[in-house]
């Protein structure tokens, strides 16, 4: 089978990067996704929708926060479900798309049923976050499309097939017909509530191992699946030379984006000028807030959710809910109680407008405004440049930390901390088991004082 030269150059790349070819910098920001997304994992897996996935069966790998092992493509669909399921997990606004979750629960899983080193789980990260956001990145995506179960499978392939040392043909083979396995992920769900989105990243690890399987077996994909799948039916377009640009120097990863808030992306760029506006300000005598801003936060716009989950892709019930310090806990579907009368009176008077000028800035900056006018007849102003936790405007390590250690420790408890130790230097753990085979006793014990 021949394959477009875009797709043997990604191959390449993937298949023969060493771990001493990563910049310092590059290898510390994949540390951090890597930890970020288990703690994302392991808080998702408390949700009683996701426990309900979770069955035992051969024991290759872990569901993470859990005493529970499986099969290492069952647990990776699982461990996915659960990665999203906060709506906390890093993403990349630069090549639209979320890859550490898409990747993380494959690879661990993996690497967890072979014992491989701590090492190759970030190199392997590191190669399939850069092919999936690349070639995702070149594509131009429709609207409609939800990101997640869309590259995933392919990204999550890439690693897979790192941790498994296959040369850079069979790594062609295995990216072919891994992109033609994703699935058709609707951004309506968003709209909806519809939690079955949350699915879709669990079937980016499932699917990355069937790619293998079936790439073993003989079966092949199509020469330039990332023209026909993403090109024409995820997308528009693709442009291959975007997809390889700066292979090796310049590193997608590195404008990643971590969240503190268990919300859409977009819905950031209002709370972080709610923060700025609230000091000082009488809530309860606001009479409208404005807030102009780019394309993508502006299909945010609706004040109506139908679910608790669709509260976290509602601009005006976030708005609201952070002036009147209502968020939901972190066992919560959504980001804020939908039985809060209070909440919806303030939602409806928040106004969220597309500014073309701020469109046509996006992505390279975030730019958003909001006004704010009360019943005296003052207002309040504020504007930002970039969302908060992007690369220019990143958040303080210590926020990392309390992120990570809140979403840990109501399952592993006092080991929480020394499991991000470990995070913190992840390549020298020689074999990945010993340390899941920690987070599982620890597991087991926070059950027992529970």
């Amino acid at each position: 089978m021949s394959y477009a030269d875009h797709l043997l150059r990604l191959a390449d790349f993937a298949a023969t990067l060493r771990f001493e070819d990563v910049p310092a910098d590059v290898r510390e920001r994949a540390r951090w996704i890597l930890a970020d997304t288990i703690g994302c994992i392991a808080a998702g897996n408390r949700a009683p929708p996701v426990r309900r996935l979770a069955r035992s069966g051969v024991p290759e790998a872990s569901c993470l926060g859990t005493t529970i092992s499986m099969p290492r493509a069952d647990a990776a669909f699982v461990n996915g479900v659960a990665s999203t399921w906060h709506d906390l997990d890093e993403g990349n606004i630069h090549t639209k798309g979320h890859a550490g979750v898409q990747i993380v629960p494959a690879a661990l899983a993996e690497a967890e049923a072979d014992g491989l080193s701590g090492e190759r789980v970030l190199l392997a990260l590191i190669a399939g976050y850069e092919v999936g956001c690349r070639v995702y990145g070149a594509s131009a995506i429709r609207l409609a499309v939800h990101p997640h179960g869309t590259y995933g499978p392919m990204a999550a392939a890439v690693a897979i097939g790192v941790l498994r040392g296959v040369d850079a043909r069979s790594m062609a083979g295995v990216i072919s017909v891994a992109a033609g396995l994703g699935v058709a992920a609707s951004r309506q769900t968003l709209n909806d509530g519809a939690s079955v989105r949350n699915a879709y990243t669990g079937l980016s690890g499932r699917n990355a191992f069937l790619a293998h399987d079936l790439a073993v077996a003989g079966i092949t994909g199509e020469h330039d699946p990332f023209a026909s799948v993403f090109g024409r039916i995820y997308g528009t377009a693709f442009a291959p030379d975007a997809a390889t640009g700066g292979l090796g120097s310049e590193w997608k990863l590195m404008r990643n984006y971590f969240k503190l808030h268990p919300s859409a992306r977009y819905v950031h760029s209002a709370l972080d000028l709610v923060d700025r506006l609230s000091p000082g300000l009488d809530v309860s005598a606001i009479e409208s807030v404005t807030m102009d801003t780019y394309a993508m936060a502006a299909t945010m716009a609706s004040a109506e959710a139908a679910t608790p989950f669709g509260t976290r892709f509602s601009i005006p019930i976030a708005v609201a809910a952070r002036f009147l310090g209502v968020e939901g806990r972190l066992d919560d579907e959504g980001i804020a109680p939908l039985d809060n009368p209070a909440l919806h009176a303030l939602g409806r008077r928040v106004a969220v407008r597309q500014n073309p000028a701020f469109t046509s800035a996006w992505p390279d900056r975030q730019i958003s405004e909001m006004r704010i006018a009360t019943r005296d007849g003052t207002s309040h102003h504020a504007v930002a440049d970039f969302i908060v936790g992007e690369a220019e405007h990143p958040h303080p390590e210590a926020a990392m930390e309390r992120k990570f250690l809140t979403l840990t420790t109501p399952s592993w408890g006092d080991a929480a901390a020394t499991t991000l130790a470990a995070l913190k230097r992840i390549e020298t753990v020689p074999d990945m088991r010993a340390l899941t085979a920690g987070w599982r006793v620890a597991a087991a014990r926070r059950q027992e004082t529970a």
